[in-house]
């Protein structure tokens, strides 16, 4: 039976981890992750607990955010206490973002996934570190992400230029009060306390929850009409609105929307034909994001 990892790590480094999780799961490796095992309503820490004495290893995710983690630092002292106890749990340092390394980790070499330029090797040597051969033919690099460049491109060549204020980067309104978003884009507050903006180009409708904006949503007038059932870039849309595709992860894909997570922004980005005849729209919200 091959030897199994516990993936010990903070929430914001998730999209790290889920890839990482993938890939040693292409090598046969079984792992052990929190949003997998943990079932609502039971108890984190006695299933962490349990889930740590069931493993051969704790492969610790080094970051800003995990350091700084009273989660993960329970996580490793209970790794640490059992191999110093002489148990077999034996603690991986994985160096994702560059952070001082924790005390109780000092003097451990550190595999590291700083830079995606090295990402396959710190895998290889993580996997022959656990003690299991590298198969290079079941690790397959992600495909390259467009960039905002090429987002740009792609927009100008289906006669969607890049659009400036208010519609430029319009994420940005979210979590700003009524005041602000009205000085900021010009528009003015109707009866509910939404901002809603027309032009040539694109309608856009800034919704308030209390006195902020919590969802924006974006209609490309261009790009009617449209239909559901058929298939659209939303590459094409971001990059009119200055969207860079590479700070997104693409989570469900179908012929009439594409959702996105920004996990920096902590965004749901939302690229929809709402119905038959109409234009692509860009929704923003901070509420639905991870949902």
């Amino acid at each position: 039976m091959l030897p199994s990892v516990f993936l010990s790590h903070n929430h914001a480094d998730k999209p790290f981890v889920q890839r990482l999780a993938a890939d040693l799961d292409n090598q046969g490796i079984p792992y052990w992750l929190d949003e997998a095992e943990i079932k609502i309503g039971e108890s984190l820490i006695e299933k962490i607990r349990a889930g740590i004495d069931k493993v051969d290893f704790v492969a610790v995710v080094l970051s800003p955010n995990s350091v700084a983690s009273p989660w993960v630092q329970r996580e490793v002292d209970v790794a640490m206490n059992q191999e110093i106890m002489g148990r077999r749990v034996k603690v991986l340092p994985l160096m994702y973002r560059t952070c001082d390394l924790p005390g109780f980790l000092l003097g451990k070499r550190y595999a590291d996934f700083t830079e995606d330029s090295r990402y396959p090797t710190a895998l290889e040597d993580l996997v022959r570190s656990i003690g299991v051969v590298f198969n290079k033919n079941a690790y397959a690099p992600p495909a390259s992400v467009t960039n905002l460049g090429q987002a740009l491109d792609k927009a100008w060549n289906k006669a969607l230029p890049m659009l400036s204020r208010p519609f430029h980067r319009p994420f940005q309104y979210i979590g700003m009060t009524i005041q602000d978003a009205a000085r900021t884009t010009g528009g003015t507050p109707n009866d509910v306390g939404n901002i809603i903006l027309d032009t040539d180009e694109c309608h856009m409708c800034l919704e308030t929850e209390g006195n902020f904006i919590s969802y924006v949503d974006v209609e490309l007038k261009r790009t009617a009409p449209h239909r559901q059932d058929q298939d659209f870039d939303s590459e094409v849309v971001l990059g009119a609105l200055s969207i860079n595709p590479s700070e997104l992860e693409l989570v469900h894909k179908k012929t009439h929307f594409h959702t996105y997570y920004d996990h920096k922004k902590r965004l749901k980005v939302s690229v929809s034909c709402l119905y038959d005849g109409a234009p692509l729209s860009v929704g923003f919200s901070s509420k639905y994001y991870g949902m």
